[in-house]
């Protein structure tokens, strides 16, 4: 069951109406292409060899045996790539294959360029590496410690460049380059006097919450066709990715490639929520170099989930003060981010959200990015966001039940609204979180909640939890264009990558503006030499800034077809003219109408006497628009073994304003299924050798239909300032209280708190002193 809550949409015509994704039909019947569908003459075959110990040196490769395989194009090691300079060889976008010292297990080693898949792949047996075992470093606590072994040579230079695409801080941080540290990057944000606030308190909660590394579960592998053309030096390459515009600034730099020489085809992706920006596409283009001839890199599912870039775990060191009538006094917390062997978890923006829920007083957050050797990390859904919700609040409801108060009216009381600060003194925009609040306290799963739980089967128990949640959002520049065609349908061309059913509403902005049938728009995403700019398809800001653009760019066309149809009709005001259903008339005469299809031919055609109608549109994004979301869990726990079923879900989220309502609410759905993912299944498991247990979808437990109940959305309308109609990003927001949701249930259900996520029966029967 769905259920929207929205106004009536009487001011819109297009915009606010619920279409199916124009791209849907492709997908769900097989037509769509994505990279590793790409084909091209001459093309080889790459495949990786990964490194088996979690951390050692490389004492010597032998690949003799590999090239002389029939069929083996060249074997490449780290010594035939390109040499970066050291502080760069920090970021694991620069360590395309290791080289002296190995950081993970699965990190890449060597690569082999082959006529087939299957002929690299019995090449890789064929390459010996000799390892020299270096001491592992697995526990992120632990590693902060002054004595421990180093997880790898010290970082000199952390690049952002990625991060920044998913969330937009003015926060600089304190950076451990050139240290013999495992602590990367640590950041503080103070206020008040949090001693003080402690001794106002009726309650003080004070407890560690751990969130373990999460893959993202994209269907679709990492994958990239590079394709050099000695000839022309000129570089093509067909990639899965969330930002093409990103994936050309990042080879040009490091590959020294001119832009004017490269083109990059974003493809049809098939999932990426953060993980799928930058990853093959740089080893890729180095290979075809080598070869003279296009190379195909994709990873298998195994590879995906030890070689990639998951997100990392989190250690939550939480104390939380509370008044008797709600009044929250103070905050001491301690984030612990474990990184894996590069930089890249988003500590800063962790401990923004931590804080930035509710109107502490007195705070003192402390955040670490902290190096282990586990696979490096890169973006989920709201990256950090979720590890640090799951702790702040089920602290939070922890002091609600200790007082006996309402949770929701306690939130309500103490939630941030506009003008109030987040830890970084920037204050808030105007936000909705809580409306959002108020919305899920009137759903029918929180209402009927204690009726819910007194109709328990036999041997089990039932509870309700709630949780809310959000994100900053990202910012960059956008443009768009819209063009009238000859035959007066439109045509609008954009640069930022498909991911979310994005490229509906852009048609539904130009159908709006242009007062034209969606069906007579067609909206395309042209590659890096053909369409305007547009930044990475992440941290919910293509629709808020793209979008913009769109709709600059269609205000810009419509300006130019009253422009002619003024001429032509003889109006001598431009508020004469209206635009509806195809055509340009003057109000209230009927009969004195320029359709589209006309105006298509006089500024198109031979000897036409106007210029063709194309508009242009292009934003900078300055502001945010945060995004937030309120969970409802219902949960039945089976008594004997602890095992948690999920009952009913409710999603309540200010989306700003629903451009596309269907779309919005698969997105909020999308977004709730992953956060109940991490709240009761989804961990990547490592041994005491740093070796992933779980390396395949058999034993990385995703949640599947059959898992889930029907999950009730109730989209929030509090209008942004700065998007479209008002609109807010929606991505990001409804995966990050999903664990806390899960966890506040069963506590609620059993009487105790499960404090590490995912909540698997076994942690359940633990809880409760079972074994």
């Amino acid at each position: 069951m769905t259920t929207t809550a929205e106004p009536t949409r009487t001011e819109h015509a297009v915009v606010g109406q619920r279409i199916p994704r124009i791209e849907g039909r492709k997908k769900v019947t097989g037509q769509s292409v994505y990279a590793a569908d790409v084909s091209l003459p001459g093309m080889l075959y790459a495949k990786l060899l990964h490194a088996p110990h979690a951390h050692a040196r490389i004492k010597g490769i032998d690949t003799s045996r590999a090239r002389m395989l029939e069929g083996v194009e060249s074997v490449v090691t780290a010594s035939d790539l390109p040499q970066f300079e050291a502080r760069r060889r920090s970021n694991r976008a620069y360590v395309l294959l290791a080289s002296d010292e190995v950081v993970f297990a699965g990190q890449p080693v060597a690569a082999v360029v082959a006529t087939s898949s299957a002929i690299a792949d019995e090449a890789l047996d064929l390459i010996a590496v000799e390892y020299e075992e270096l001491p592992v470093v697995l526990d992120p606590v632990a590693a902060m410690d002054p004595g421990a072994p180093l997880a790898r040579q010290p970082i000199e230079e952390i690049d952002r460049s990625e991060a920044r695409g998913h969330a937009t801080v003015d926060v600089r941080e304190e950076e451990g380059a050139g240290k013999p540290t495992n602590v990367a990057s640590q950041v503080r944000f103070t206020r008040g006097d949090v001693a003080q606030g402690f001794a106002e308190a009726d309650a003080v909660v004070e407890d560690t919450w751990r969130t373990p590394f999460m893959h993202q579960g994209y269907i679709e592998p990492h994958a990239t066709v590079a394709g050099f053309d000695p000839v022309s030096g000129e570089l093509t390459l067909y990639t899965g990715t969330q930002g093409q515009f990103f994936v050309r600034d990042q080879i040009s730099n490091m590959l020294r490639i001119p832009e004017t020489k490269l083109r990059v085809v974003g493809m049809e992706l098939g999932g990426g929520f953060g993980g799928k920006v930058f990853l093959t596409q740089a080893l890729a283009s180095v290979l075809s170099f080598i070869a003279k001839r296009p190379v195909k890199l994709v990873y298998t599912r195994t590879e995906e989930m030890t070689s990639a870039t998951p997100s990392g775990g989190c250690v939550a060191e939480v104390k939380l003060g509370m008044k008797r009538d709600g009044t929250i006094t103070a905050l001491d917390a301690r984030l612990i981010y474990d990184t894996g062997a590069f930089p890249g978890a988003s500590a800063v923006v962790g401990a923004i959200l931590l804080g930035g829920y509710y109107r502490f007083p007195n705070l003192d957050i402390r955040s670490y990015e902290v190096l282990t050797n586990k696979v490096s990390v890169g973006a989920i859904r709201a990256p950090a966001a979720h590890n640090a919700t799951f702790a702040i609040e089920s602290a939070l409801d922890e002091a609600c039940r200790r007082l006996g108060l309402d949770p929701v009216e306690t939130r309500l009381k103490n939630a941030v609204a506009e003008g109030d600060e987040m830890p970084t003194q920037q204050k808030y925009p105007r936000i909705g979180l809580v409306e959002t609040l108020q919305a899920a306290r009137e759903s029918a799963a929180w209402r009927e909640r204690e009726a819910w739980k007194t109709a328990a089967p036999p041997g089990t128990k039932r509870g309700v939890g709630l949780a809310i949640g959000g994100w900053l959002g990202g910012l960059q520049p956008a443009s768009a264009v819209v063009e009238l065609n000859g035959d007066g349908t439109i045509n609008v061309v954009v640069g930022a990558n498909d991911i979310t059913g994005t490229n509906t509403a852009f048609a539904q902005i130009a159908a709006e503006e242009l007062a034209v049938d969606v069906s007579e728009v067609s909206v395309v995403t042209g590659d890096t030499r053909t369409a305007p700019f547009a930044g990475m398809s992440a941290g919910s800001k293509t629709l808020f800034t793209v979008g913009r653009a769109v709709k600059e760019a269609a205000e810009d066309a419509r300006r130019q077809i009253i422009a002619v149809a003024r001429e032509r009709l003889g109006a001598t005001e431009e508020d004469e003219l209206e635009l509806s259903g195809g055509e340009v008339r003057i109000k209230g005469q009927p009969d004195k109408a320029l359709s589209y299809r006309r105006l298509g031919g006089i500024t198109t055609g031979f000897g036409a006497a106007y210029a063709p109608i194309i508009g242009r549109g292009s934003i900078t994004a300055r502001r945010q628009a945060p995004g937030f979301a309120a969970h409802v869990a219902a949960v039945e726990i089976d008594d004997a073994t602890g095992e948690v079923t999920l009952r009913r879900w409710t999603t309540a989220q200010d989306v700003g304003f629903a451009v596309n309502p269907l779309n919005v609410e698969g997105q909020l759905q999308g977004g709730s299924a992953q956060g109940i993912g991490s709240g009761l299944w989804e961990e990547m498991v490592f041994d005491v050798q740093g070796h992933l247990r779980n390396p395949s979808l058999l034993d990385y437990r995703m949640p599947t239909a059959a898992d889930l109940p029907d999950i009730e959305t109730i989209l929030v309308e509090t209008p942004s300032e700065d998007g479209p109609y008002g609109a807010r990003g929606v991505g990001e927001p409804s995966i990050v209280p999903g664990a806390a949701a899960v966890a506040n249930a069963v506590r609620d259900a059993l009487g105790v708190r499960v404090n590490d996520a995912p909540i698997t029966p076994e942690r359940v029967l633990r809880a409760l002193g079972r074994i």
